[in-house]
């Protein structure tokens, strides 16, 4: 992870812009309305108890990239950008999946390590609305997030709004994304 001297993070800082949470939301409804018009991906039907999706490039707009040696390991996932523009300073990926209308879902996780940051949205619901952030030990710690509430019997899908902070994605400039929803039904 490259380490910022104080005035580049200042004038970073201040060329990053802030995502609105409507604009979030526009790039959610593109980007599943591009999914279904593509027909990308294989729709997931779960019908067991315990599954663990992870990201990969198996995730519509997503491809595989090496694991940066100082991010966290996510079990189960693999880092993944743009697979439209792997130097893109953003990567808009996204899963769907179909939880069986049989079982009810009793817990449900969301484990994200990002470097820089993000928005992740499941089912139209934000879960995560970073803002860019200047401080180092914040682009990838390994957040998890309790999700239950976000998932529903049949459809369901997520959509994670990747960015790296400072520009395009390069050598000296990292970025990548890894997921792991964790999901337990009865």
């Amino acid at each position: 992870m490259r380490v910022l001297q104080s005035s580049t993070i200042k004038k970073v800082v201040r060329s990053v812009k802030r995502i609105t949470r409507s604009t979030a939301m526009g790039m959610y409804r593109k980007q599943v309305s591009r999914f279904h018009k593509n027909k990308a991906g294989n729709n997931i039907i779960i019908t067991q108890r315990n599954v663990v999706i992870g990201t990969d490039d198996t995730w519509f707009n997503a491809v595989q990239i090496d694991r940066n040696p100082s991010w966290v390991e996510v079990p189960d996932a693999r880092y993944v950008w743009s697979s439209r523009d792997q130097g893109a300073e953003v990567a808009v990926i996204s899963k769907q999946f179909t939880l069986s209308s049989r079982r009810r879902v009793r817990n449900a996780n969301l484990l994200l390590s990002v470097d820089n940051y993000a928005i992740v949205l499941i089912n139209g619901q934000f879960v995560v609305y970073d803002t860019p952030q200047a401080t180092v030990s914040f682009f990838n710690p390994g957040r998890t997030f309790d999700v239950r509430r976000l998932l529903r019997r049949g459809e369901n899908n997520i959509v994670i709004i990747a960015f790296n902070f400072g520009g395009r994605r390069t050598i000296d400039n990292p970025a990548g994304v890894a997921a792991q929803l964790s999901i337990r039904q009865s």
